[in-house]
């Protein structure tokens, strides 16, 4: 019988299609899947020895899986006591993970788990009284210092990447660690487990295209128990066997017994060979069987039968392997009695032992929400320019300019997404680095989801990613990334992990670019902490703010006014000139009014402010980043000028001039001599197609300067 089902032969290479054999395998309500290839005699892999293993590398995986299961008794044990909160059960998944473990390099390749890979973890290193910690959510956690639910593994001294509660947002971080791996001609591979819920969402078809388009090291690993917690398989996907999908992004479709350790290792063995010697992706199908609940939260089994949940506990792989292991004198029964006490003994003692661990303190909360905090507590003084300017051009020149200076000084960075390479990009911000750089500037495919979790891969493995989303209308479907993953992953590891990434955007109006190629975001991800969200307006902060969010460990929103690109022009500084991060900026000082703004308003501001000179003093202050404020200057400038008009071309309810107005109000209300005014788009969708529209939503001048006096006159 054939261990495996072929669905993808590679290019260049005529793989023969196996034969498969019929199974009696139960795992979905719709009945037998009479296609699988599900092995339950472990005697059909032949001699063990053929596999390269030896009987001390058999009584390992036993171990493993034997360890997985006792810990996973314990858990739901103690949860039912009322001492573990939460458990996921990995019961039924263990012969899978005893296979993969053995089967890479411990530490040195790349490991993106699942929520159910306890077995796996064991298996890198991971001990029982490690997992008690993480169940317990004790100060000691070495996977979220317990600010994540138990199994959001994270292992940095062993590469296991930190995970989330999303599904399937670790796999374009894989392919993204893999396009790294790749560029640096490195001989590790990538290995990123998933449970069958996962091959119904967007990351799984935009991870594996990508990893198809340019055949990257990494093993995609679906073990498949036949449930989404409780719809079968059948009612997630029209083809129920998820390795044929892999034919559709042109990678190789492996189909495994997932009940069977060796049948495991040597699938993952062969694909992570083939990947380590450039032969590309695999999807490997593993096929399991969950014998709990999806969750301790979440017992109710109704939606299966005990006639389906019994057949497949007499194919438990605990036991099978068992058998095969006396059978063929590796070890006895009564050694693996004894095994098994130990165990016992073992988790019962480390158990009590994490339990009496201290739990987090309350001032550790907002410890490593970012990895370079920054806080500003000195306002910032009006003062001329006074950086070494190299020439002068407009905003599009200094930002191609800049991006050019940091591929050239820096071999980490990478430049990614849709048109950025041969075309230049849609604004020409890119055009001629692809020229020069053409494995570090890279066209991806048109999918905003993946395009940012690629970037948080390269920045994980320690690239430091350029992220272009064409137009900031289409940042949402990036959304889960940046909010999920790049925002969370430095907090959620407890400092383990960290994104340092920019994602370039041009956003803003007056272009005629309508609904789509209009929109303001910044308040969007203003809120999120863990993400900075910068706004340039001028060549000079053009390059000193790019500067700064290339050289910050922390994903950096980078924030450019389309209609600014060509629009506004000036010096531009040296290549390494920075602005820092947080730092707003007096552009004009005064004393009877403060107009505080950013992106192309600050330009509408300052000729507001020389409009109304001859009537009142008026100060311009350009925040330049919208989070962290520059909540120093802001106060500052309130105080001193004791009236405020807020700028900005967002709509008006719940935008950044919302929270400078409360900001306000809370600090410096008793230096107002007239409420704090906003001035911003109206609560529509922005902009509209018809240049009527476009002109009646759209904030310039003349209406800056008619708010200016509305509020002098107060």
């Amino acid at each position: 019988m054939s261990l495996f089902k072929w669905s993808r032969k590679h290019r260049g290479k005529k793989l023969i299609p196996q034969p498969g054999n019929e199974s009696n395998h139960t795992r979905n309500q719709s009945g037998p899947n009479d296609n699988s290839t599900t092995i339950t005699d472990l005697s059909e892999l032949g001699n063990y020895r053929d596999l390269g293993l030896d009987d001390r590398d058999l009584r390992d995986m036993y171990e493993i899986m034997l360890t997985s299961r006792l810990l996973d008794q314990k858990i739901w044990t103690l949860n039912r006591m009322g001492k573990a909160p939460f458990s996921i059960s990995s019961t039924g998944h263990e012969a899978i993970h005893a296979g993969i473990s053995k089967a890479v390099k411990q530490g040195e390749d790349w490991i993106l788990p699942y929520y159910r890979d306890l077995g796996l973890l064991l298996g890198l290193g991971m001990t029982p009284y490690e997992a008690f910690l993480g169940i317990f959510a004790k100060a000691e956690d070495p996977n979220s210092g317990g600010r994540q639910m138990p199994n959001h593994w994270s292992l940095p001294r062993v590469r296991v990447v930190t995970g989330s509660s999303p599904i399937a947002t670790q796999l374009p971080h894989a392919a993204g660690i893999a396009y790294g791996l790749k560029l640096d001609g490195s001989q590790e591979v990538v290995i990123c487990d998933f449970g069958d819920g996962a091959t119904s969402k967007g990351d799984f078809h935009e991870a594996l295209n990508f990893a198809g388009i340019h055949d990257l090291p990494v093993v995609f690993i679906c073990e498949n128990n036949g449930y989404a917690i409780s719809v079968p398989l059948a009612m997630e996907s029209a083809v129920t066997e998820l390795y044929k999908k892999a034919a559709a992004y042109d990678i190789e479709g492996i189909q495994v017994d997932g009940n069977n350790p060796l049948a495991v290792y040597k699938a993952v063995k062969n694909a992570v060979d083939k990947a380590r010697s450039g032969g590309g992706a695999t999807f490997i199908e593993a096929i399991a069987y969950r014998f709990g609940p999806h969750t301790s939260d979440d017992d109710d089994q109704s939606y299966r039968s005990r006639e389906e949940v019994e057949t497949a506990k007499a194919s438990d792989p605990i036991v099978k392997f068992a058998d095969y292991l006396t059978a063929h004198g590796v070890a006895s029964e009564f050694e693996l009695l004894q095994l098994k006490d130990r165990l016992v003994q073992a988790i019962n003692t480390q158990a009590a032992l994490a339990q009496e661990v201290p739990d987090p303190t309350p001032d550790s909360v907002g410890t490593n929400v970012y990895a370079k905090v920054i806080e500003n507590t000195s306002p910032a003084k009006y003062q001329k320019q006074d950086f070494k300017a190299v020439k002068t051009g407009n905003v599009i020149t200094a930002l191609r300019d800049s991006l050019g200076h940091i591929l050239e000084t820096d071999g980490s960075s990478v430049i990614l997404g849709e048109d950025v390479g041969r075309k230049g990009g849609v604004f020409k911000a890119t055009e001629g680095l692809w020229a020069k750089y053409p494995d570090r500037v890279l066209d991806t495919p048109l999918a905003e989801s993946s395009l940012v979790g690629f970037g948080i891969g390269l920045a994980f493995m320690g690239k430091h990613p350029i992220v272009e989303i064409q137009f900031a209308d289409f940042i949402h479907s990036a959304f889960d990334q940046i909010v999920s993953e790049a925002a969370k992953a430095y907090y959620r590891s407890d400092g383990g992990w960290h994104v340092p990434m920019i994602i370039r955007t041009p956003w803003g109006g007056g272009v005629h670019g309508a609904l789509y190629h209009s929109q303001a975001i910044e308040s969007l991800f203003a809120h999120i902490p863990g993400i900075k969200v910068v706004v340039p307006s001028t060549p000079k902060d053009m390059v000193g703010l790019l500067n700064s969010a290339h050289l910050d460990p922390d994903p950096v929103l980078f924030l450019e006014h389309k209609k600014a690109y060509r629009l506004i022009s000036g010096p531009i500084p040296e290549p390494d000139y920075l602005v820092p991060i947080g730092q707003a900026e007096i552009v004009r000082p005064g004393k009877d009014l403060t107009i505080i703004t950013y992106g192309l308003h600050r330009h509408y501001a300052l000729a507001a402010a020389e409009a109304l000179q001859d009537e009142a003093d008026i100060e311009v202050v350009d925040l330049r980043t919208i989070s962290p404020l520059d909540r120093a200057t802001i106060l500052d400038s309130a105080t001193r000028c004791s009236r405020v008009l807020i700028v900005h071309e967002d709509n008006v309810s719940f935008g950044a001039g919302a929270e400078i107005a409360a900001l306000i109000s809370e600090h410096a209300f008793w230096a107002l001599d007239a409420p704090v005014k906003r001035l911003a788009s109206p609560d529509i969708p922005l902009l509209g197609f018809s240049s009527a529209i476009e002109k009646a939503l759209m904030i310039g001048t003349d209406e800056i300067v008619k708010a200016a006096r509305e509020l002098l006159a107060i």
